[in-house]
């Protein structure tokens, strides 16, 4: 068995403990996600369940919570995301996750609560 690169070693921060590690893992990890998408699929796509959770536990509005960090991370996770959804297993694995879908359309409506309204109405 081989030795994780660093870029390997930097993927699995996002699984660490502690939430300030994890913020510096994702933040770092945006430019890679776009030049070496393939160092998130390794361990039966262990990287983007990490990046899901990360969104979901993160993405919660500021005027609902105190902490100023909780906004960050999300961010950095779903662009992530969103960069290496292009790969069909990664976009399979988002598109076949209701409870991800979920997360992602409240974020969207509770971010601007007139949204649902601004739908319905056109």
């Amino acid at each position: 068995m081989s030795r994780p690169t660093e870029l390997e070693e930097l993927v699995e921060f996002l699984h660490h403990g502690n939430t300030q590690i994890r913020q510096i893992a994702a933040e770092n990890l945006v430019p890679y996600s776009k030049t070496q998408p393939s160092i998130f699929k390794h361990d039966q796509l262990t990287p983007i369940k990490d990046l899901k959770l990360l969104v979901k536990d993160y993405a919660v509005p500021q005027w609902l919570t105190r902490e100023n960090n909780r906004q960050p991370i999300a961010k950095n996770a779903l662009t992530i995301l969103i960069n290496i959804s292009t790969d069909p297993e990664i976009l399979k694995s988002l598109s076949e996750d209701d409870a991800f879908l979920e997360t992602i359309m409240a974020r969207i409506t509770v971010t601007n609560p007139q949204t649902p309204l601004l739908l319905l109405s056109h």
